[in-house]
């Protein structure tokens, strides 16, 4: 099996500037549905750029489907989280997540980004969890499946939106721009896992 990295993203305004730098092209899109796979190379590394839907039955079932053709190197899940107001986080910050409350082989870099974040998960917009910054849609169900199959995981987030009322809106109006914030941090550890 050829080497291959995945990049995960739950919706395709998150990944768009990503897919457009490194000259992917689009190899699948799932008739009725917001899947997408997008397909390159960096570095001589298959990349597959995966839009998988909102929530982590979509990301889990769109990449199981993947894991046919074969157990990638690293699954990187990039995208949005939601910020809860009050806690530190500001649109635009980007975020490697590290998860230290649950036992899933989840890879942390020295990316120069805070790690100190902690994220719950949700089905919808929470107004806070306690002793929580933030909350992301699709990562517990990735990093279960990627556990399960012992891939390394490896997420970079960033924040368009507050977790309120207005956090569609907000998303909407913030997430080309946030977006960017964490691109480049998306790019240094792609290629990184590339030329290994």
């Amino acid at each position: 099996v050829d080497p291959m990295i995945l990049v995960v993203a739950a919706l395709e305004e998150e990944c768009l500037g990503l897919v457009g730098s490194w000259g992917l092209k689009l190899e699948l899109s799932v008739h009725g549905t917001p899947q997408k796979i997008y397909s390159g190379t960096r570095f001589g590394t298959s990349i597959k750029v995966v839009v998988t839907g909102v929530l982590q039955h979509n990301a889990v079932s769109m990449l199981s489907k993947l894991l046919i053709q074969g157990i990638p190197w690293a699954v990187v899940n990039f995208g949005c989280v939601g910020a809860y107001e009050g806690r530190g986080l500001r649109i635009d910050f980007p975020t490697e997540i590290a998860w230290y409350t649950r036992p899933f082989l989840l890879q942390t870099t020295d990316m120069g980004v805070r790690r100190d974040v902690v994220c719950t998960t949700g089905s919808r917009f929470s107004l806070g969890q306690p002793g929580c910054d933030c909350e992301d849609m699709e990562l517990y169900g990735l990093a279960s499946l990627a556990s399960a199959h012992e891939i390394p995981l490896y997420s970079v987030k960033y924040v368009a939106n507050y977790c309120n009322e207005d956090g569609p809106n907000d998303f909407e109006r913030n997430v080309v721009t946030a977006r960017a914030a964490g691109e480049g941090v998306a790019t240094r550890l792609v290629d990184m896992l590339c030329r290994k």
